[in-house]
């Protein structure tokens, strides 16, 4: 979780300024709090989390006291492959995520059949992430989705037009599921590069080769 600051500045003197800082990851922010409130001029604190939820210092500490043991941090790297000629389809999922202390990674492939594109293939892949963030129980939290599609990205984020039926129905059920899980999704396009390890993994897929794994880093 990342929060913002909004609070103002109460100068003996000079008039009060209203300051609102940038994003700050949720592991620092008690200490950078704590470093504010030493100048004695930090008043009517108002803490805005990445959800846009906003919390009293009060507040924020007992959520963070919660989220002690729950799984945060989650990045979902996915990539998918299509096989023209077949027309199967390989789907490739690499989850990293924190839960407490440790820092995990779930790698997950599958083969698809009854898809129609490459395309189709990336959404597929997406949603087969999500839901398993789902089973691993993320909720109520914003999730990093990483992929090097700009189709699947840019249509999600409603930034290009999408026609295709096939794509419209992926689109409605991972925006169906991600309201039942009660989360927000940061879509990034990364290059092809940052996406091997699951682009690889939807390869290994259309070869045959079902990997399920889950290790910590």
């Amino acid at each position: 979780m990342e929060i913002k600051l909004h609070f103002d500045y109460k100068h003996p003197t000079l008039p009060s300024v209203a300051f609102s800082s940038d994003w700050i990851h949720e592991d620092v922010s008690l200490k950078m709090i704590q470093d504010l409130e030493k100048t004695g001029r930090m008043k009517e604190l108002k803490i805005e989390d990445d959800m846009g939820q906003t919390w009293t210092l009060k507040e924020y500490k007992k959520l963070l006291v919660k989220e002690e043991d729950q799984i945060k941090d989650v990045q979902l790297y996915f990539d998918g492959s299509f096989n023209p000629v077949t027309h199967m389809a390989g789907a490739g999922i690499v989850l990293t995520y924190t839960e407490g202390k440790k820092k995990f990674r779930v790698r997950e492939n599958l083969l698809l059949t009854h898809l129609h594109s490459n395309n189709e293939a990336e959404y597929a892949a997406l949603y087969r992430g999500i839901q398993l963030c789902g089973e691993l129980g993320v909720t109520h939290q914003k999730i990093k989705l990483l992929g090097d599609s700009l189709v699947v990205v840019n249509q999600l984020k409603g930034e290009w037009p999408c026609y295709e039926n096939e794509l419209n129905n992926w689109m409605d059920k991972i925006e169906a599921l991600m309201t039942k899980m009660a989360v927000q999704a940061d879509l990034l396009a990364i290059r092809r590069n940052d996406n091997k390890e699951a682009d690889k993994l939807a390869s290994q897929a259309l070869e045959g080769s079902e990997i399920k794994s889950k290790s910590e880093i």
